[in-house]
Parts: structure tokens; sequence; C-alpha cells
């Protein structure tokens, strides 16, 4: 945070450099060029008055001075992160209206010095309040304006990379910030500015020298500038109008509509732009179609991963939980439904018990005809897979329930199922032929959970934990010890353990 405020006072000073710099710049540039004609005892009483010691004293504080400390006094404020970046995002705004608050003190400043000269020295300022009156308001935008596109540039560079290193500049909210239609009409007024200090010296000269002024100069010199007024209108409303509708276009685009599309048709880098646009928001509703039918085909979790590009492709070993979930006795059940049937059931289930998983954090691998193949912990780690595995088979054990009242309010068979769960190392990764590969996990941890499932039936239960898993539960108080298990490919015998609620069933015969 401290090299942060650091950062931001000293590009603040810079800019604060830059600006006093610009504008000093303008005031030479405006004492140098040759202003009306006014005659020389006038023009002499004048510039004596001016450089007064009292004259030179507060034309100096107020225009500049007063400016250059505000922006001093801006660029050391401290603060919170959050000020910073709103400071950060405001600073050339500041800076600029600083400038023209500095120009508009210096044209106040000249009025009250006319004034002034007139009551104490008798002297016509007519011709001086119109040159003030022409040449500072020109000169206060021009300054103001080079002085923000100056420093936005910079700042571009400098400054807002330090506090926005993602972007997302815009999701700030700052103080004004001129628009491009702005701007644009800004550059109108500074190109102006050297027509209309032009045009007033030469009709100053003319007056002052007693020759009429010819109304075809007067008019050719409205055409001029009314003609680029309007081009400058118009050329901000061809940029700014398809700017507008594309950042609308954008927001429809972030909330998730890949449908939309622009109308703008030209062949400037804007048409260009729009067509890249279109062209782009087709391509991404199409690549959102295929990551949804993708999802479909896997999980979502597992098809996220696969899209970041992570280590799934070399694979990877972890420690890991699996839970192997089948139905009892559905073969026979099976046999006597139609196969439309037997798919719409199935996929109820499959539906209800997902649900279950997902809820847990739990991913499902795959389904092995009634089966439920689910693992936790992978594709994304997580320290408390044992915990969301055996609150995810509570879940189904619940939602199972609800399942077969529905069911039996039906007049259909009620589902019975058996639910193995273990922890232990596996083999997690993208596995399967060059041009079809599946993500999975292997090892003995997968056959073990699988082996499991089907003690279920020899014990009469419905939910079986292996003493891993039981290791990595928050609270173990539920479980109740079954057996010392052997299983089938494995030496060691494996204790497995119960969920009290509810007790074992009495006839084991009926989940088989």
């Amino acid at each position: 945070m401290n090299s942060k405020n650091a950062v931001f006072r000293k590009t603040g000073l810079l800019y604060t450099l830059l600006t006093a710099l610009i504008n000093l710049v303008l005031t030479v540039v405006l004492s140098v060029v040759p202003g009306p004609n006014i005659d020389e005892d006038t023009t002499s009483k004048w510039v004596a008055f001016i450089s007064s010691a009292s004259a030179r004293y507060w034309g100096i504080i107020v225009p500049y001075v007063v400016p250059v400390l505000l922006c001093v006094g801006y660029s050391l404020r401290g603060g919170t992160e959050e000020k910073l970046k709103k400071r950060a995002v405001s600073m050339p705004t500041f800076m600029a209206l600083t400038s023209l608050i500095g120009w508009f003190a210096n044209f106040v400043l000249v009025i009250f010095y006319a004034f002034c000269a007139r009551r104490m020295l008798g002297i016509g300022i007519r011709t001086i309040l119109i040159m003030n009156t022409v040449s500072n308001p020109l000169a206060g935008i021009s300054a103001s304006t080079l002085v923000f596109l100056v420093l936005e540039g910079l700042n571009q560079k400098l400054l807002l990379p330090v506090f926005f290193p993602e972007g997302r500049v815009s999701a700030v909210r700052t103080a004004f910030r001129p628009g491009l239609g702005l701007l644009l009409s800004l550059g109108f007024v500074i190109s102006s500015l050297p027509v209309a200090y032009t045009v007033y010296g030469m009709i100053s000269l003319l007056v002052n020298n007693g020759i009429a002024v010819h109304k075809g100069l007067l008019f050719i010199t409205s055409f001029i500038l009314l003609a680029a007024a309007i081009v400058t209108f118009m050329l901000a409303k061809k940029i700014v109008k398809p700017l507008t509708l594309l950042t609308q276009a954008a927001e429809q685009v972030k909330k998730g509509n890949y449908g939309e599309r622009l109308s703008i048709i030209s062949n400037d880098e804007m048409g260009t732009l729009v067509d890249s646009f279109n062209d782009m928001t087709a391509s991404l509703a199409e690549k959102e179609q295929m990551r949804d039918t993708f999802g479909k085909v896997v999980d979502p979790t597992v098809r996220d991963y696969l899209m970041k590009g992570t280590a799934a492709l070399r694979g990877e070993s972890r420690v890991v939980t699996v839970m192997f979930c089948d139905i009892r006795n559905f073969t026979a059940m099976s046999e006597k439904m139609e196969a439309e049937a037997v798919v719409s059931l199935l996929n109820r289930y499959f539906t209800v018990l997902g649900k279950c998983i997902s809820a847990h954090n739990g991913v499902i691998n795959k389904y092995i005809g009634d089966a439920i193949m689910a693992m936790f912990g992978v594709p994304v780690a997580s320290s408390r897979h044992a915990q969301d595995a055996y609150l995810a088979a509570l879940d189904m054990r619940t939602a199972l329930a609800e399942l077969n009242r529905e069911l039996t309010a039906e007049g259909k068979a009620a589902l019975r199922f058996g639910i193995g769960i273990h922890t232990g190392r596996v083999f997690a990764g993208t596995i399967g032929a060059q041009d079809r590969m599946e993500y999975t996990i292997i090892g003995d941890t997968v056959n073990t959970a699988s082996r499991m499932e089907s003690l279920c039936k020899s014990y009469g239960t419905d939910i079986l934990l292996s003493q891993t898993t039981a290791d990595g539960l928050e609270s173990p108080s539920g479980l109740v010890f079954v057996d010392n298990a052997g299983i089938r490919g494995r030496v060691d015998r494996l204790a497995v353990y119960r969920i009290a609620d509810p007790p074992p069933l009495a006839n084991p015969g009926n989940l088989l």
C-alpha cells in the first residue's frame, strides 16, 4: 500500500510539472503573437499598468500559482487503495480543470485590470476587452484539452497499470471524464483559435484605421467556422454512436446473450470493428453451445477443468474418495418393463442422486448400467473429500426415500441401492485412445470402492465406509463398526463401517 502511495505521489508531481509547462508555453505563445492594433499611447500605458508590482503579483498568483498548488495537493494526498484508484482515474481530468480555472481567473483579472486602468489612466479599453474575450477562453480550452490528452496518454502507461493490473477501469465510479464527443468538440474549438484570432486582428486593424469591414469577410469566416462545426458534429456522431451501441451489445454478451448482432454497415475502420464484433459473438455462441453439449456428456466440473488446459492430459496422483452406488435387483425389475420406461426411470433416479453428489462437491465420473461411479477431491482438490462423500451418501439416502414415495404413489416398485465409499490414492487424468479420451481415475482405490458396494448385500445395509474414509470424517461418531472384511483382490482385510441410522435390514436377501 505504501509503495502505491509513493507511485501515486511521484506520478502526480510529474503530471503537475507537465500541466504547468503546457500552460506556460501557451502563455508565451499568446504574449509573442501580435494582437489587435492599439495606438501606441494606450499600449504603453496598458503595458506599464499590468507590469506594475501589484499587477504582476496577482497576475502570477491567481492564474498560475493557485492551480499548481491545487495539483500538488491532489498529488500528495494519501488514502486507502480504493480512494487512490478513483483519484488515479480522475487525475488527468482534475488537472485539466485546474488549467481551465486558471485561465478563467486570468480572464476575470484582465477585465478587472482593464477597468482599473481606464479609471486611473483614462485609456480606452474596448479593444483590450474584446481581445481578452477572444484569446483567454480559447487559450484556456486549448490548454485544458492538451493537458487532458497528454496526461491521459501517460496515465494509461504509468499510473493505471499499477492500480488496475487486470483492467476494468470503467467499473470505478469517478468524477466527470470527457467523452469522445466532447473531446472532438474541444478539438474544433482549438482549431478555430488561430482563425478567430487572425480574423479579429484583421477587423481590429481595419476599424482602427477607419476602414470599413467588408461583409464578405464576416460571411466567409462564419461559413468556415459553421462548416467546421457541422463536420465535427457529424464526425463525433459517426464515432460515438457505434461505440455506444458496441458497449451496450458487449454488456449483453457479458450477461451471456451471445445472439447480439449489430447492423451498422460501413466501409471504414468502424465497420471493420462491428463486423469483427459480430463474428466474435457468433463464435462465442458456437463455443457456448459446444460447452453446454460437452457439459451434458461429462460432469460440468470436469468440463471446466479440461477446458482450462491444466494437468489433466498428463495425469497426476491424488488421494481422493471414491463412491459406487448400485440399484438392487434392477436387472430382474427391468426385464418386466419397456425399454423406454427403463430409461425414463433411470434418468429420473440419476437426476435425483446426481444433485446430492454435486451439492457436496462430488463429480459423477460415469454411469455403468444402473450404477454410479462418483469421485470427491478430483479434479478440483479438496481437503474434506471424505466428509463430502459421507454427507452426499446421507442426502442420497433421503432423496431415494422421497423418490420411492413418488414411485409408490404412481403404482411403481420402490428402488433400493447399495453405496460403497473408500478413500485412497488414485491416478487421475485423461485416459484412452489418441482420438477418444476420457477423464477418469484408476487404481486399487477404485476397485476397492466397487467391491465395498457389493458387500452391502452381504452385511444387509445400504451404505458402507472404509477405515480410511472414516478417518477423514470430521465427526465419525455416527458410524458403527461392521467387520474386518475380506476384499477380493486385496491381501489385507479392511475395516468397514455402516451408518447407525437407519439400522441394517433384517433380511439381506431383499437387497439381492
